[in-house]
This record gives structure tokens, sequence and C-alpha cells, in this order.
């Protein structure tokens, strides 16, 4: 299980995460959700250990990792908002790249065409990244992702600027890889996504945590939307 338990990211006078708590167990498909600017994509990052806290701490498995995010690094992969270059580069060198930065053995490596055809990417894997949407670009880095095999995977809003067909994509691959046992969380600033892919969701605003809705109780759906204020 991961924890994030009471941390602050920021600058002095303006933090992005404020004594902000989540945890995140294997096996469960978690959403964070709430509006632009709550903190989210820097809760991820910490989450990934990209972004070092201020204060607080985090624990994998039990350890505190807060002073060693190497450990985190080791076993989390995240897709993040936009894809990082080089964006000239055709789709499948694109992925093989990050793969091969992250140290991706050379037998996961091999498995890349199958991933490609496992997220509808066979007919743009020569195109250049550039030329993809922004849906094919999001399928093309859950494909790496997935090649990736983490036990913690971090989504920063992949139902954002996606079509149907990506969407049960996405929900196939989720549902694949919490069954294995990963630990999955994913933003989002609307409801439907998580409420239909997430175990539970996680209300965030102005950098902290707030309410938490869990899947089979009565007002989860209608929870989640009444909290981000889509309820009429």
């Amino acid at each position: 299980m991961l924890e994030v338990v009471g941390v602050d990211v920021g600058e002095v006078g303006w933090e992005r995460l404020q004594r902000c708590s989540l945890s995140v167990r294997p096996g469960e498909v978690l959403g964070v959700v709430g509006p632009t600017g709550a903190g989210k994509s820097s809760l991820l990052e910490v989450m990934a250990g990209r972004r070092a806290p201020l204060r607080g701490r985090l624990t994998w498995e039990g350890r505190d990792v807060t002073r060693s995010l190497d450990r985190l690094r080791a076993i989390a992969s995240l897709c993040p908002d936009e894809l990082p270059g080089p964006s000239g580069l055709a789709a499948e060198a694109w992925m093989r790249l990050h793969l091969e930065l992250e140290g991706v053995p050379a037998a996961q490596l091999a498995d890349g065409p199958a991933a490609l055809r496992r997220f509808e990417l066979e007919a743009v894997a020569a195109h250049p990244v550039e030329r993809l949407s922004r849906g094919m670009r999001r399928r093309l880095d859950w494909a790496r992702a997935s090649l990736q095999r983490p036990r913690l995977l971090l989504l920063d809003g992949p139902a954002d600027g996606v079509d149907g067909v990506a969407l049960r994509l996405l929900a196939a691959w989720l549902k694949e890889v919490s069954a294995g046992g990963t630990a999955v969380v994913l933003s989002a600033t609307a409801p439907h996504a998580p409420t239909s892919l997430c175990d539970r969701v996680a209300v965030m605003q102005r950098g902290t945590i707030g309410q938490v809705f869990v899947r089979g109780e009565a007002a989860f759906a209608a929870g989640v939307a009444t909290a981000l204020g889509w309820s009429s």
C-alpha cells in the first residue's frame, strides 16, 4: 500500500498540496477528482516519486520512502497530462526510447508491437507523435506504461480528450492490471469516468483531500457529482 500522510508541496506562501493525506491499496482503482488547480497533478507527481514533499511523509508497503523516492520511481509509472518529447519521433520509436530510458528489460521491449495492437495503434505506429490526436497520444502512453508493468500506475486526466473507443480500452486495461495487484490512481475534473472505473473516489479541493466515496454506497455516483458541483 502507498500512503501519503500530511504532505505539503509548493513554494512558501503558495502551496499546491496542503496537509494532503491519501492511501491506495494493491488491486484498487482510486479516483482523485477536483477542479483545475486543486493539486491533482502535484499529488500524482508526489506519489510517483517525481516530486519531493516539503513536509509530511510517504510510505510504501509500510516503509518510509520520503527520503528515498527512487524506490517509488522504481515501481511506479506516471502517465502525465501531456507526453514528454521528442514529438518528432514515430510513435513506436517514441515508446521504445522512453522504455529504454526507464530501464525496461529487453524481453518486455519485445512486446512493443503487441502493446500497440492492444491499444489499437498499429495504423499510427510509424506516424510522428506530433501528428497524433490527443486521444491517440494518450493511448500511446498507456501502451508504454503497460510494457513497464508497474506496481503503482498513475494516470493524470486519462479521460480528457479521448473517445468511447479509448475509454473502452482504458477500462479493460485497468480491470486487468488491478486484478493482477497493481494499485491504480487516476485524476479527473468530471465525475463520469471515475465513478465508472474506480473503487473509491476522493474529492480534492485547494490542495487537500476532503470527502471519499466508496463504490457500493448508495450515494457513490451522486455524491461525487454533488461534491464537484455537477448536480442541478
